[in-house]
């Protein structure tokens, strides 16, 4: 059989491995002369191969065999990936089967990744946050979640608590109240108060089937669920969690979220373009490190890169950056869920990577019920299309499906769009807070995925958003079996290289506009998860990061006439003053950092309902729960405070400005192997954070020790 090697471009190439055969001695001088031939000829296909496959020794061995780069011309490169499947069957390179160009690092190809001004090198500590089986598998009969309660000193005060419950208890819930023949339950009017009372509220999960949870395993399960049909419904107890997020060069926060979510969330979809928000071109920063590189190999099972190009360039009024910005979270919401293979019930959240829900929040949500018709209204399940008399408005006119201004379908689909977590707003490190008393900014965003939208079927009952009649239809046409039928086409939206929108279909931003506008939130009823996460804004290491992230976001006019020395020295103005980055210089607060009192045990928590519900009946006078109230508003995330060192520019703002971080003091040919706890005192004292307790550093350090 010949050998083949794969030639960038041209895969249809291949060389035949000649092999030296004695057959006669008199024909020994012609083949040896042959041999010689050959083994020249062999040596000059090799160089091509190698020539053609620039950097392939760069590539993590581990990922190579998933990956092709190819050189062009300008500075520019041609990346493409191969097809790269999961345990469970899904497709992890989907997004990038075809190719994208994309400019070399520092405007050159040969650049690598760890060599230019932008990377910094990964946490040599850093591992996934093993949370306690308390947090993964949290019992949810007595469960609960806060819900932010405007009425009270306008958020400000103790927040609402919402008793959850199994899935399986709420399952027979709905059952038992079907049986009542109560043919709608009106959300949309509903106040968030009459939300969160102890009361059951009626959600459909649309499942029928049985548990699941013991007879199937994950793998058999969930391959199941990967190619199984839309109109199907899966066990909700086995739901998925993903999370679509945009990235432009923030290695240390991604690396932050990875660790922080891996455990929780089952797929990560990375969105980033091959130019920035202003329109430079700019490199795939985070699909080539992904692949040239080992940094990301302990999430990698997980990782869905999203690379795209930037086609919009229309200045909305505020100019071209924020109609880029748009149809990028149009875009990794609605490739998203084709990427995960989303299928009904599945919980998908929307944020920046600077947004950091709590962990044990996102998880109560993933197991436990009992929330969901704060987003999903009632609820209900899609029809399947081989039953027959089952439409879709996406192929019968007759059902008459109207839509608003903007194209979108008015189909009584959900209370709301989404649910956002409202979060503490920390400006460049966790000691700079905009406000102290409540979250300013209630982002990220979820949803729980809705089949019947995303096959455009009709629904049997309604929240109050708007009404639509049923209309059956006597074809027995299943679009199921149609090839050219897409059943996401519920989720995308027909006109996406503008952002006047002008097409059809789900608007993918609106997901995150849902709650932008925080003063609005306790006004228009808007439900919100109170103490809900961290906005980390502007957490860079270095100058160079600030000036990429002002070169390169929307809010550019800010900066864009200034020159190099001179942005430097606003930007550093404004982290020594405590100003936004961005706009008038707005002043932050000092805030307090709250680390967990043992390292080995991390932060303790308490969602009992009677607890919760005991407490705030008695205006939260207990000091107990005053004390656990101020633990839990001033906790910062568990990579933080597992990786102090690494981390120190996030709980103090010197370290990258006066201070040193730990890999401007350790050589670069350390940084994969350093030792913290075994450096000189004098070096660990430059760059550890000071204000950690001596009995929490001794225990990390000897923890760390044992680790190894």
């Amino acid at each position: 059989m010949p050998q083949k090697y794969e030639l960038v471009g041209n895969p249809t190439i291949t060389k035949r491995v000649n092999k030296l055969i004695n057959k006669k001695i008199k024909l020994f001088i012609v083949i040896l002369s042959l041999a010689i031939i050959s083994i020249i000829t062999l040596n000059y296909n090799n160089e091509k191969i190698k020539e053609d496959n620039i950097k392939q020794s760069s590539i993590s061995s581990d990922m190579k065999d998933y990956y092709i780069k190819e050189e062009k011309e300008n500075n520019y490169l041609f990346i493409k990936g191969k097809s790269r499947k999961d345990k469970y069957g899904l497709e992890l390179n989907i997004n990038i089967l075809d190719g994208i160009y994309n400019i070399g690092f520092n405007n050159s190809t040969e650049t690598k990744i760890e060599d230019i001004k932008l990377y910094t090198p990964p946490c040599p500590n850093l591992q996934p946050f093993h949370y306690p089986d308390s947090i993964i598998n949290p019992k949810c009969e007595g469960s609960s979640v806060q819900i932010t309660n405007y009425n009270n000193d306008n958020g400000k005060g103790l927040p609402y608590v919402l008793h959850l419950d199994s899935i399986t208890n709420q399952m027979k819930k709905w059952n038992s109240w079907e049986k009542l023949n109560i043919t709608n339950q009106i959300y949309f009017k509903k106040t968030v108060k009459e939300l969160v009372d102890n009361e059951y509220h009626p959600f459909d999960y649309g499942y029928i089937g049985n548990d699941t949870t013991s007879d199937i395993d994950d793998e058999t399960f969930y391959n199941s669920v990967v190619t199984s049909r839309m109109d199907e419904v899966s066990d909700p107890r086995r739901r998925r969690v993903f999370t679509f997020i945009l990235f432009n060069g923030e290695f240390d926060l991604l690396d932050l979220y990875l660790a922080e979510f891996y455990e929780i969330i089952d797929y990560f979809v990375i969105y980033e373009s091959n130019s920035t928000f202003t329109g430079k071109p700019k490199p795939l920063y985070f699909t080539r490190t992904l692949f040239e590189t080992d940094r990301y190999d302990k999430f990698k099972d997980k990782l869905i890169p999203l690379p795209m190009e930037t086609i919009v360039d229309e200045d909305n009024g505020r100019g071209k950056g924020f109609p880029r910005e748009h149809l990028a979270r149009r875009n990794v919401i609605e490739k998203g869920l084709q990427s995960v293979q989303a299928r009904h019930g599945d919980i998908f959240m929307h944020g920046d990577l600077d947004e950091f829900p709590r962990p044990h929040i996102l998880s109560l949500l993933k197991k436990c019920g009992g929330w969901e018709h704060l987003q999903a209204g009632i609820g209900g399940g899609p029809k399947s299309f081989k039953n027959g008399n089952i439409d879709s408005y996406f192929v019968n006119n007759k059902t008459n499906a109207k839509t608003n201004k903007d194209g979108e379908y008015l189909i009584d689909y959900e209370r709301d769009r989404s649910v956002g977590f409202l979060s503490w707003f920390y400006e460049y490190s966790l000691n700079i807070i905009e406000n102290k008393d409540i979250g300013t900014v209630a982002h990220p965003n979820i949803a729980i995925f809705d089949a019947r939208r995303s096959l455009g079927q009709l629904v049997d009952r309604y929240n109050g958003n708007m009404k639509m009649k049923r209309e059956v239809d006597d074809d027995n046409y299943d679009p199921l079996l149609d090839p050219t039928f897409n059943p996401y086409k519920g989720y995308t939206y027909t006109d996406n290289t503008n952002d006047r929108r002008i097409g059809k279909g789900y608007l993918g931003e609106r997901l995150r506009f849902a709650t932008s506008k925080v003063n609005r939130l306790g006004i228009e009823e808007k439900p919100v998860f109170w103490n809900g996460g961290w906005h980390l804004s502007s957490f860079l290491p270095t100058i160079d990061q600030f000036l990429n992230k002002v070169a390169s976001y929307s809010h550019n006019k800010d900066y864009k006439y200034k020159s190099q020395e001179d942005l430097k020295k606003d930007i550093i103005s404004r982290i020594k003053g405590h100003y936004y980055i961005f706009g008038k210089k707005k002043k932050y607060f000092d805030n307090k950092i709250v680390m967990p009192e043992s390292y080995t045990k991390g932060y303790q928590y308490n969602f009992d309902y009677i607890y919760w519900q005991e407490n705030i009946k008695a205006n939260g006078t207990n000091q107990e729960f005053k004390d656990y109230l101020d633990r839990l508003t001033h906790e910062i995330p568990n990579q933080i405070w597992k990786n102090p060192i690494c981390y120190s520019f996030m709980i103090d703002r010197d370290y990258g400005l006066e201070k040193k971080l730990w890999w401007q003091v350790i050589p670069k040919e350390e940084w994969k192997t350093v030792r913290f706890e075994q450096l000189d005192e004098k070096i660990l004292n430059e760059i550890t954070p000071q204000f950690i307790s001596e009995s929490f550093r001794n225990e990390m350090f000897k923890t760390i020790e044992d680790e190894h």
